[in-house]
């Protein structure tokens, strides 16, 4: 009997191992499971490191399954640029809102004028109507850091155009001073080969901060091609001001032969006004030069006019690809940083071309962009 008592005291210890050693590996198997359950319904992250600079967005992208992009979900985007008068900006508008129709985007537009407060008021409005993106021109990069990175904070990714900073998603901006530098140099040659290496000049500048820069470009290089050539005015405008500031300019200097800008308007408006009354003075129109930025489509059919008939005095611009490849570039850029695919612009900034369009690739240009010319 007491061999039996202890063989069953036995039997009732190693039972008791047995279901102490299944309950503890379930509970390590529960632990596992649940760990593995939370890591997998988090999105993808990097750890949170403070010692990194918080504004530099470092999303992960990563291609839908089966190389396919989920847009089963509407996502809204705001679009804010200095204006919609502005053809290019116009243009900008148009695809846009034709990529966001097609891939299930709202599209939110306004406009700023260029000014910090009304850029401030767009970049705001846009993230109190729960925008999941913005694309904006940031001509005032300065005043609207603090927005940014509340929106930053919010998630909201942005794209910053014309300007590089570093609380954004991407940034899409021109060497501006390179830009410069190509217009002047247009702007050189023709003063060298046609006016004889001396003239007259204007270079109109601009009240918009990013634009001083690439107006320091064409100053530095007609003077530095053209020492016998005189600046001999120059002013920060607003583009509304243009004519009037530059029928000052003809008052003060009414032998000026070349205007230089970095922004199509002015040029363009200043032409309409400055070649009727050269007509009129009986002015031979080749001697008359103005040369400009933005390719644009009535910059194109001002320089056909001016190489075919004579009738105007536009000799180059410069194509930046605001055309296509920039508001293009800027939509996939940000939509796939909201919705989580590989775009071909893995690195946070983008610069623009800066093309010489001139009268040997005129007609290339306008037919690369379906622009009838004549």
């Amino acid at each position: 009997m007491k061999r039996l008592l202890s063989l069953l005291l036995v039997l009732l210890m190693i039972t008791s191992l047995l279901v102490a050693c299944s309950s503890e590996g379930d509970k390590d198997k529960d632990t596992k499971d649940t760990k593995a359950a939370t890591e997998a319904a988090k999105p993808d992250e990097k750890p949170d490191d403070k010692t990194d600079d918080k504004t530099d967005d470092k999303t992960e992208t990563k291609p839908a399954d089966n190389g396919e992009i989920d847009r089963s979900k509407r996502i809204k985007i705001g679009f804010a640029i200095s204006n919609f008068e502005n053809e290019n900006f116009a243009m900008m508008d148009k695809l846009l809102s034709a990529y966001c129709e097609e891939n299930n985007i709202e599209y939110l537009t306004r406009q700023h004028n260029s000014q910090s407060a009304e850029i401030m008021n767009c970049l705001e409005a846009f993230g109190s109507a729960g925008c999941d993106g913005i694309i904006f021109q940031n001509s005032e990069p300065d005043s609207v850091d603090t927005t940014l990175d509340d929106l930053a904070e919010k998630g909201v990714k942005v794209i910053s155009y014309d300007a590089d900073v570093d609380n954004v998603t991407g940034c899409w901006v021109c060497s501006n001073y390179a830009t410069g530098e190509v217009i002047g140099q247009c702007a050189s040659d023709f003063i060298n080969n046609t006016l004889g290496g001396k003239c007259e000049y204007v270079v109109m500048n601009s009240q918009v901060v990013f634009m001083q820069e690439r107006v320091q470009g064409i100053m530095d290089t007609i003077a530095k091609n053209c020492p016998d050539s005189e600046m001999v005015a120059t002013a920060k405008i607003l583009l509304g001001d243009a004519v009037t500031t530059f029928e000052g300019f003809l008052v003060a200097h009414p032998d000026i032969q070349v205007l230089a800008t970095g922004y199509s308007a002015c040029a363009t408006n200043i032409i309409e006004t400055w070649v009727p009354e050269l007509q009129r003075q009986g002015k031979d129109l080749s001697q008359y030069g103005v040369f400009t930025c933005d390719c644009t489509n009535k910059d194109l059919e001002l320089m056909y006019d001016t190489k075919v008939n004579g009738t105007s005095i536009l000799r180059s611009t410069v194509d930046l690809g605001l055309k296509v490849f920039v508001p293009m570039g800027m939509i996939t850029q940000l939509e796939g940083a909201i919705r989580g695919f590989e775009t071909p612009y893995t690195e946070k900034t983008q610069t623009f071309p800066y093309d010489a369009v001139t009268f040997d690739n005129l007609e290339e240009t306008a037919e690369k962009y379906g622009v009838k010319l004549g």
